[in-house]
């Protein structure tokens, strides 16, 4: 390893890069094993890791300016880039393990953030590899509020480049898709103050890269896009008033439409759960008048004594009445004003939903899917059930089974 990071002769032999593959991927299996026992090993090898890193970087880097995209094809690229991922699946493995998360962040972070993001960010779509953003989930998870100075300078090296790699269609790019919402739900849940610092710009951008996540046909990816903005709109309610207004007030409305546009899409059916979750949130904040600030524009709405509930019932009504101009608009008042009236009780707030999608046209045949959540929880009450009777007779579960349940 010394040898390859130091001469990048060495790494032009398929049959060393074989074997640095081999070794780096045997010291992931033992960190996977021995955790955070390993950090003598980790530490003695860090900086040759890294200075092998950034030497196969460059080959890749150098081969793709001077042969093209197709280089990245070629057998040796695709050795040098196992390289790398093996490196980042290393050093997330072993953060994962870490108990002293203060001595990594203080120990590796620094040189291993200025090996990985520089080259991110430079590389042509085709040689980012995803690793790096789920290696910067991980950090950021382990890591919590230690990481927020560094968030900026992480979202400028992997956010665009990759939002931009991923835009494009639903399917280019399925590994860094994930990778990216991962990384924004660990910065939301952990680094969120460095969100309130984002250049305006940036933060709508970022807000409406998690929107659009939401929209997503992976279902995967749209659960996610889902968690994020139920944890940020919490987060703002959580805030200092003068924050959560300002943010209330500009993007209430544009999340609630959007909200109800795939709450009403067929394509999203399996998102039901947490989606009624959002909006019964969305509902609260304005029912129990956690929101001091108008989330309207006062100066286009004529009526001086509007206030939030009544804006909210109105412009909540008018936005279904317009996308379903078949069904009753007393109807449409009717469903409103139960989500009004039920915000604090989940069960029924969710039956109210359930009950009004299964009136659209939209919606007729099969939904199985928004029955899912009881489904599932039936699946364990009767899994749980059985699994408590063959305990009752010796032989039945298999030891493994029994020392599953002993940990659970």
């Amino acid at each position: 390893m010394l040898q390859a990071s130091s001469n990048v002769d060495v790494l032009s032999n398929p049959e060393n890069v074989k074997v640095l593959n081999n070794v780096i991927k045997t010291n992931v299996a033992a960190c996977t094993s021995i955790g955070t026992f390993f950090v003598p090993q980790v530490a003695r090898n860090f900086v040759d890791m890294l200075e092998l890193y950034k030497a196969v970087s460059t080959i890749i880097s150098t081969s793709v300016a001077t042969e093209g995209l197709i280089a990245t094809k070629t057998p040796k690229i695709r050795g040098l880039r196992t390289i790398k991922k093996e490196i980042l699946k290393l050093m997330e493995t072993y953060i994962k393990k870490a108990e002293e998360v203060e001595s990594v962040n203080s120990s590796f972070i620094p040189q291993l953030l200025d090996a990985i993001l520089g080259d991110y960010n430079r590389n042509v779509p085709q040689a980012r590899d995803a690793e790096v953003l789920n290696v910067m989930a991980t950090i950021t998870m382990r890591l919590g509020s230690l990481l927020t100075p560094q968030i900026h300078p992480v979202l400028d090296a992997v956010f665009e480049p990759t939002l931009n790699m991923i835009n494009q269609d639903f399917t280019e790019y399925p590994e860094h898709r994930v990778g990216l919402y991962r990384l924004l739900r660990a910065i939301n849940a952990q680094c969120f103050p460095a969100l309130l610092t984002l250049p305006p710009p940036q933060f709508k951008l970022l807000f409406d890269s998690i929107i659009w996540g939401m929209k997503h046909t992976f279902r995967d990816i749209a659960d996610v896009g889902l968690m994020i903005l139920y944890e940020m709109v919490d987060n703002f309610a959580k805030s200092d008033p003068s924050v959560a207004n300002a943010f209330f007030q500009q993007y209430f409305t544009a999340l609630l439409q959007d909200l109800f546009f795939v709450l009403t899409d067929t394509d999203h059916k399996s998102g039901f759960k947490m989606q009624s979750q959002l909006l019964m949130r969305l509902y609260q904040l304005i029912e129990s008048s956690t929101l001091q600030s108008p989330i309207f524009d006062p100066a286009t709405i004529p009526d001086s004594s509007m206030t939030n509930q009544a804006f909210l019932r109105e412009f909540s009504s008018s936005l279904l009445k317009n996308a379903f101009p078949h069904l009753p608009p007393k109807r449409v008042d009717a469903f409103i004003v139960t989500l009004c009236e039920s915000c604090t009780d989940a069960n029924r707030f969710k039956q109210a939903v359930r009950d009004f999608l299964i009136q659209l046209k939209e919606f007729e045949g099969d939904n199985a899917e928004l029955y899912l959540e009881e489904k599932e929880l039936a699946a364990s009450a009767k899994e749980a059930s059985e699994r408590e009777t063959a305990m009752r007779v010796p032989g039945l579960l298999k030891p493994s089974q029994i020392q599953d349940d002993e940990e659970l």
